[in-house]
C-alpha cells in the first residue's frame, strides 16, 4: 500500500448530514480538495443547490439515515462509478427536543435521536465498511461531540447517544487494526449552526438566545478544517480522537 494520504483527485467520499452545518462544510472542504463528494440527507432541495455550487462532480442522495432499509440499499442507489467509496463522513444527527430535563422529554423525540444519532450512524457504517475492508483502504469520520465524555444536566438523551457513538468508535478501531481502514472522532465543543434551531423545531429566536449565552462557539468550517487534518495523514497514521472546543 502506497504511504499517502487518501484525501486526494479522485477520491471518492460520502458525508451524511451535508444539506447544512458541518456537514455541508465538510462536503464543500472536500471538493474543494479534489474528492467526488456524495452528499446524502433528506433535504433534496437544497443538496441539489449544494452539488451545483461544488468545484468537483458531486451527487445528492435523498437519504435519511433513520430509515433502515434505505440504508441498507445505499451502495445499491449509487451509481456504478460511485461505489467505490474512499471516505465516510459520519456526520447526520440531532437532538431533537434537546436541552430539558428528562422527565419532560417526549418519548417520541427521545427515540428519534438514539435512532439517527446511534442507529443510524452505525447502520451507515456497516453498508460502507465490508467494501473498504475488501480493498484494503479506507477512512471513516465519525462526528462526535465533547458530550461523548462528559456529561451535562438537561442533555441526557444527546449525551447518552454521543457516550454511544464515542463507545463504538473506540471499540470498532480496535477490530480495524491491520485491516487499512482508518476510523477517527472529531469530537467538536459547541458549534453555531443550525443545529439548536432544529432542535426546538425551527425556533429561531430561541436558538439565538442559545448561542448568546455563550462567549464564543466554533463555526463548522473549524470541524471542517479538522477533518481535512485528520484525513491528510498517511496510512500509517490514525488520529483516533481530535477534540475541539471554542477559546
Amino acid at each position: 500500500m502506497p504511504d499517502s494520504a487518501i484525501l486526494g483527485e479522485g477520491a471518492v467520499a460520502l458525508v451524511t448530514g451535508a444539506s447544512a452545518g458541518i456537514g455541508r462544510a465538510v462536503a464543500v472542504a472536500l471538493s474543494a480538495r479534489g474528492a467526488r463528494v456524495i452528499c446524502a440527507a433528506r433535504r433534496q432541495d437544497r443538496l441539489a443547490a449544494l452539488v451545483s455550487e461544488l468545484p468537483n462532480p458531486g451527487l445528492a442522495l435523498e437519504l435519511d439515515i433513520a430509515n433502515g432499509e434505505a440504508v441498507d440499499g445505499l451502495l445499491a442507489q449509487l451509481p456504478e462509478e460511485w461505489r467505490q467509496i474512499d471516505i465516510l463522513i459520519n456526520n447526520a444527527g440531532h437532538d431533537l427536543g434537546g436541552r430539558q430535563a428528562f422527565h419532560q422529554r417526549a418519548a417520541d423525540d427521545m427515540a428519534a435521536v438514539i435512532q439517527t444519532n446511534v442507529t443510524g450512524m452505525m447502520r451507515t457504517t456497516l453498508a460502507i465498511l465490508p467494501e473498504m475492508r475488501a480493498r484494503g483502504r479506507g477512512h471513516i469520520v465519525t462526528i462526535g461531540s465533547v458530550n461523548g465524555v462528559e456529561w451535562t444536566a438537561n442533555h441526557s438523551v444527546y449525551v447518552a447517544s454521543k457516550f454511544a457513538v464515542h463507545g463504538f468508535t473506540n471499540s470498532l478501531r480496535q477490530e480495524l487494526q491491520g485491516t487499512g481502514v482508518r476510523l477517527t472522532e472529531v469530537m467538536p465543543g459547541l458549534v453555531r449552526s443550525e443545529f439548536a434551531a432544529a432542535r426546538w423545531r425551527g425556533d429561531e429566536d430561541r436558538a439565538e438566545k442559545f448561542y448568546s449565552r455563550f462567549d464564543a462557539a466554533l463555526s463548522p468550517q473549524d470541524v471542517a478544517d479538522a477533518v481535512l487534518y485528520t484525513l491528510d495523514t498517511p496510512p500509517h497514521v490514525n488520529i483516533c480522537d481530535l477534540v475541539l472546543r471554542p477559546a
